[in-house]
């Protein structure tokens, strides 16, 4: 299902008028505001925010010092899952992308996308561009035998000192966790091995309760990866918004952005640590499972309530 939004001016944000949409959508969102807009769009309950953020860490020049800035559980979360795969059989390696692996990797891709409610098959629309820079991908990959059972396509990107993770997907069952933190790990392990200052996860919409589920943002973050703002990585990736969650319809509760710390200038904005905004009908939510490095701060805001 597509998410029922209402775009509204600078205006209609901050003179009431957005409260005519409030039972008709989930979202009332103030597309490109003017930055000095941003300060009373504060106030009116609209929050400035990058339409889409990166996700990145810095490789480091050694595990253990990325393992050392780690909480001692997502620590546990990692080996564990090393030792899963292993227990399983499988064979966790790096390899050039070729033809054969691709259509492998799509066929898991699609899979892994059709199971989801809201999911966009991303991947299939860029595979002539992946097939184009095919030299520049090392992919790492877990194999059950001769089958592919999960896979991250990573482009080396030696320009920008940095490894990025492009798509990734592993197969259905209790042990895709599993499978997903170890190909991030080694993707930070490739980034070092190439002596690249960074590994990033690529892009995700800034709104995680649609297409990308909260739990997403927790993972990442347990990582010990940062969100970004896009053009902070990626020049001209995104724009900037103002939105308010006004109701549950088809956004998940909780939903979560990141917005943009209040800064004197757009540039001060942009580069200063996210907020993370967390939005609830409940009263009770624990926020603790979407702490992060590297945020500002979290805050709540009541849906639905009085």
């Amino acid at each position: 299902m597509g998410l029922p939004m209402a775009l509204i001016d600078v205006e209609q944000a901050l003179n009431g008028q957005w409260r005519r949409f409030e039972g008709a959508v989930d979202i009332v969102r103030v597309q490109d505001p003017p930055v000095d807009t941003w300060p009373d769009l504060r106030e009116a309950g609209f929050l400035p925010k990058p339409q889409v953020v990166m996700w990145r860490a810095e490789a480091l020049d050694s595990e253990e010092k990325y393992l050392a800035a780690l909480s001692g559980k997502d620590r546990y979360d990692i080996r564990s899952a090393y030792r899963k795969v292993a227990e399983a059989g499988l064979h966790v390696s790096t390899e050039p992308l070729t033809v054969p692996l691709l259509d492998a990797f799509m066929d898991l891709y699609e899979q892994q996308v059709s199971a989801m409610r809201n999911g966009l098959a991303v991947a299939l629309q860029q595979r002539p561009q992946i097939l184009a820079e095919a030299d520049t991908y090392r992919v790492v990959t877990v194999r059950s035998g001769d089958a592919l059972v999960g896979a991250c396509l990573n482009q080396d990107l030696p320009a920008n000192d940095e490894m990025r993770a492009r798509f990734s997907a592993v197969t259905a069952g209790g042990r895709g966790d599993s499978l997903t933190r170890v190909l991030y790990v080694e993707t930070l392990r490739e980034a070092r091995l190439r002596g690249r200052r960074w590994a990033t996860l690529g892009r995700d919409i800034n709104l995680y309760g649609h297409v990308v589920k909260a739990g997403l943002f927790s993972f990442k973050a347990r990582l010990g990866f940062v969100a970004v703002p896009g053009q902070l990585v990626e020049p001209g990736s995104g724009s900037h918004q103002a939105d308010r969650v006004v109701r549950f319809e088809e956004l998940a509760d909780p939903t979560l952005l990141l917005s943009y710390a209040p800064a004197p200038g757009e540039t001060a904005s942009v580069t200063a640590p996210l907020w993370l905004d967390v939005y609830t009908s409940s009263e009770e939510l624990d926020v603790r499972p979407f702490r992060g490095p590297g945020l500002a701060g979290t805050r709540v805001h009541p849906v639905g309530r009085p």
